[in-house]
């Protein structure tokens, strides 16, 4: 998915939209400006590969979210690759609002994501991760899972999460050091 936002009439309306494969975007006929991402596939594998690129022009106001959890399914052969960029202009605000990704046993996902401000622009961002659905029974023993999330103001890093959950890490999650038997974590953090 590519994509460009620009004002018209000081509004936040779309410029540009470009779309492949099983990666689509939707624009709800709502008031201000959303982008719904959404995986066409059902979900990541090894070998899948996504690519986002999201630029707002200066004063643009955008909400990004998905239709739904992503799932991030059993890898036999690779890493299922998301590369994730959002561009925002001075004076633009972006809230990042993703549903859950829902990691299933054996997953390998590689994720980057980045949000770069713009001089004053600011933006709102939360990230859920779930390790395997508690109601279906479901327990992760191995897992291969690296996601960066980095925000930077006008080139210079302001915010750097680099999390690596692997098999080792789960054998040790009772642990308090690691996630004191938790099912879930989350990232929510402001940029401004």
């Amino acid at each position: 998915i590519r994509a460009e936002f620009g004002l018209a009439g000081g509004v936040t309306r779309r410029r540009r939209l470009f779309q492949s494969g099983s990666a689509k975007a939707m624009l709800p006929p709502a008031p201000g400006c959303e982008m719904v991402l959404l995986n066409t596939s059902g979900g990541l594998t090894g070998g899948d590969r996504m690519e986002i690129d999201v630029e707002q022009e200066p004063g643009t106001t955008l909400l990004v979210t998905t239709q739904t959890a992503e799932r991030a399914y059993r890898s036999t052969s690779g890493q299922a690759r998301v590369s994730a960029r959002f561009q925002v202009g001075a004076g633009g605000h972006l809230d990042l609002l993703p549903q859950e990704t829902i990691l299933f046993d054996r997953a390998a996902l590689h994720r980057e994501q980045d949000i770069a401000l713009e001089g004053d622009a600011t933006c709102l961002w939360v990230e859920t991760l779930i390790l395997g659905r508690a109601a279906m029974g479901e327990v992760l023993t191995r897992l291969d899972l690296r996601d960066r999330r980095r925000i930077t103001r006008d080139g210079r890093p302001i915010f750097v999460e680099n999390l690596r959950l692997d098999d080792a890490a789960l054998a040790g999650r009772d642990s308090p050091a690691m996630l004191a038997g938790c099912r879930a974590l989350g990232t929510g953090l402001r940029g401004s």
